[in-house]
């Protein structure tokens, strides 16, 4: 096949790049930045920014992708790993609506709309609704805020022009090696180097996350298939238990840390809060965020290798790395004050 990556020079991009180019497709990759990202060797380069509107200094990268079509290149499929803003979206589309096969977006499960703590949501849920109903489609400052909505936004794009033959992924949060949020690297990173921590719990809910090389196969699983419509992407097991997740954690890593428990009060009494300072853990009233079914996605073919495989991957290349500072979760000393207050 020949396919075109907008984006996916990191994280789960560069995992489907790098088993896209392996199976032997030809790839080529849209990016802004002028150095060689460090993907295969057979992966073809276009540096320039995908944005019409202000590509400055980094270049056109649209009008790269329409000299190759203007020069009767064709793709089989795309993979659209870096829409934001629908207009922006909406430029790639048009370009490409007559020369591709299959647009696949990647969206997120953020595009939900708040639901019950216990609610189970498929690809049907309620969607987000920016603040404003009259908001210009072209709104396009990217916030927390507004990231779920916006996102909203550009798969409506997707669908409009490309309504036979898109597929739009929604993965919940993702993680593995070359991970840049840290999410679940911090459990991995904590459950490797301290001595002890304290840990939720009781009834605290649940946890999820996606192989990021498990999101990247199930891409190019759908590209090379053809398989199109919306998806849950998440795993790696239904109705996952946080302190499940913990212990199998501890477990999987050999780990030589004490684990102290403590319910939600002590932890209030600490001021430690669920996500901000605990990865993964979320409040009460955001469990739902936990529990989006990925049944549809499962029956054309995702799959999850087990949470252990994607823990010890994360630690090998946490250490691979070096000790760059985490950035998600509770630095280690204070996690050293906590077991020290809970020690008294």
């Amino acid at each position: 096949m020949n396919i075109l990556v907008l984006g996916g020079t990191q994280f789960s991009g560069r995992s489907f790049v790098e088993q896209a180019s392996d199976a032997g497709h030809q790839v080529t990759v849209l990016h802004r930045s002028p150095e060689a990202p460090g993907l295969p060797d057979a992966v073809r380069h276009l540096v320039g920014d995908r944005d019409p509107k202000d590509p400055g200094n980094k270049g056109d990268g649209l009008g790269a992708i329409k000299a190759l079509l203007d020069n009767g290149e064709r793709f089989d499929s795309v993979i659209d790993m870096c829409g934001y803003t629908p207009r922006v979206v909406r430029a790639s589309c048009e370009i490409l609506k007559d020369h591709t096969d299959q647009y696949t977006f990647i969206s997120t499960i953020s595009v939900y709309d708040k639901a019950p703590a216990d609610a189970v949501l498929d690809e049907d849920a309620p969607k987000v609704v920016l603040a404003d109903p009259t908001i210009d489609p072209s709104f396009e400052e990217l916030s927390n805020e507004n990231y779920g909505g916006l996102k909203v936004l550009c798969e409506q794009v997707v669908t409009e022009i490309f309504p036979d033959n898109h597929c739009i992924p929604r993965p919940c949060v993702i993680a593995g090696p070359n991970d840049p949020t840290d999410r679940v690297t911090w459990w991995a990173r904590m459950l490797n180097t301290q001595d002890a921590m304290m840990i939720p719990t009781g009834d605290v809910g649940y946890a999820s996350f996606i192989d990021s090389r498990d999101l990247g196969a199930f891409f190019l699983h759908c590209a090379t298939n053809k398989i199109m419509g919306i998806f849950n992407t998440t795993g790696p097991e239904p109705d996952l238990p946080l302190t499940s997740f913990i212990q199998r954690t501890h477990n999987a890593l050999e780990s030589k840390t004490t684990m102290i428990e403590a319910d939600l009060p002590w932890f209030e009494s600490q001021d430690i809060t669920p996500w901000k300072d605990i990865p993964t853990w979320l409040p009460a009233e955001s469990q739902y965020m936990h529990r989006h079914r990925s049944d549809r996605a499962r029956a054309v073919g995702l799959t999850n290798r087990p949470l252990e495989d994607t823990m010890r991957a994360i630690r090998d290349w946490d250490q691979q790395r070096g000790a760059s500072e985490l950035k998600a979760g509770m630095k280690p000393e204070r996690m050293q004050a906590a077991v020290d207050a809970m020690r008294v």
